[in-house]
């Protein structure tokens, strides 16, 4: 299929979400091996007549983007510089989190089951209703226990990335944002992605999609645990039913501030876990460390292979290193999850989805890599962009045959 028909197909499939209401604009970009690249811009940073058009200026959320933008790559980076192992306990960096309950089994959690999501810690915690920077927060993923053993499933958790920020701050003696702006955005000429974009004079210009009115979402996620804690008897709903009936609330729509809770509130923007805004062309500039043998910040091919090899077994959905993996010819456990890169992706596919409605898959066999940008957040979550997801993932892919075939 020819550029311009591509082109097409992107084009009604973002109208196609737009016309939904699940998201009032986005931004598409695929890179194809050998051809020139695809951009689409289409509808609005919102609904309202006045909120401006979807352009290369636009800076998006990337929410968990986040962890494979930032934590994944500098850890990795980490290992070339002999800093750590991925095979290392992660009470070696920070002997804080061996300190609470269950402490044989949390000193079996290494580096890699937190890239794998299978260390056995839960997925979230509502920490921001409590308190807020990298000391509590340490001390709070201490004193959960582990929801099964370390290797033995997958559960997706923001607290073991969270943990992969802390401990690349302790192994560098450097904060998070700047070790990523020095090691990963400035070599890769990565000019408009950042944490705290509202502190960057140099981004003054770029318009930022806003995201959900206020927080309720996360309010409701918060007393959903809080009913999980009632109905077991937990002795700490007392406390966490307090600091909740306590917390203020975020009102207004939010624009320029991280929208995930614990990012912003716990963490002052900056986290392993969220809080990352990029545009898309800066996107397809990072996404070279994993497509190309030139990319400015050389990674390891061998470790970087490493990386986006499936490592969960039969686990779904299959986790990668630091990426979610795609199910060898479209198995059936995989789709009837709901991988988020859709049905049609090769074995050596990876990839990863951000909560805001962000999306990145990049498929070896076909010589493509999909970066999609959209605010489902806006100015409600939608619960539809699953579907649309991968609905769009399909629709792209199969426009691509695989490298090799006619």
């Amino acid at each position: 299929m020819d550029k311009n028909a591509i082109t097409l197909q992107i084009e009604k499939s973002l109208d196609r979400g737009i016309d939904q209401k699940i998201f009032p604009g986005g931004a598409v970009l695929l890179q194809r091996k050998g051809m020139s690249d695809i951009t689409v811009y289409r509808g609005r940073t919102g609904y309202a007549t006045d909120d401006e058009p979807i352009t290369s200026d636009t800076l998006y959320d990337l929410a968990s983007l986040t962890k494979v933008v930032v934590t994944l790559p500098l850890i990795l980076l980490s290992v070339q510089h002999g800093k750590l192992s991925l095979t290392d306990s992660v009470v070696t960096h920070l002997p804080e989190f061996g300190e609470g309950p269950g402490k044989s089994e949390k000193e079996q959690i290494k580096i890699i089951h937190l890239l794998t999501h299978s260390s056995g810690l839960p997925a979230w915690r509502p920490f921001f209703i409590k308190g807020h920077g990298k000391r509590e927060y340490l001390r709070y993923i201490a004193d959960e226990s582990l929801i099964y053993k370390p290797g033995e499933n997958v559960v997706y958790s923001d607290l073991g990335f969270m943990l992969l920020g802390f401990v690349l701050e302790e192994i560098w003696g450097e904060e998070l944002d700047a070790l990523a702006k020095r090691l990963i955005f400035r070599p890769s000429g990565m000019t408009r992605t950042t944490y705290l974009p509202l502190e960057q004079a140099s981004l003054k210009e770029c318009v930022i999609a806003p995201a959900e009115e206020g927080s309720p979402f996360e309010w409701n996620m918060a007393k959903q645990f809080l009913m999980q804690l009632d109905a077991v008897q937990d002795p700490r709903a007392e406390e966490w039913r307090a600091a909740l009936d306590a917390f203020s609330w975020r009102k207004g729509v939010i624009r320029g501030h991280v929208h995930d809770c614990n990012a912003y509130h716990g963490m002052g923007g900056v986290s392993g876990h969220a809080g990352l805004f990029s545009s898309l062309e800066d996107l397809s500039l990072y996404m070279r460390i994993w497509t190309s043998a030139d990319a400015p910040v050389r990674m390891d091919p061998i470790l970087r292979a490493f990386a986006i090899r499936a490592q969960t077994g039969q686990s779904v959905p299959r986790r990668a290193v630091g990426w979610e993996a795609s199910a060898p010819g479209g198995e059936l456990a995989q789709i009837a999850h709901g991988c988020t890169g859709g049905d049609l992706l090769s074995e050596q596919a990876f990839g990863h989805s951000g909560f805001t409605g962000t999306s990145i898959w990049s498929d070896p066999v076909r010589g493509a890599t999909l970066i999609t940008l959209t605010n489902r957040v806006h100015p409600v979550v939608n619960t539809n962009m699953n579907a649309w997801r991968r609905s769009h993932h399909n629709v792209v892919f199969g426009t691509i045959q695989p490298v090799g075939t006619s």
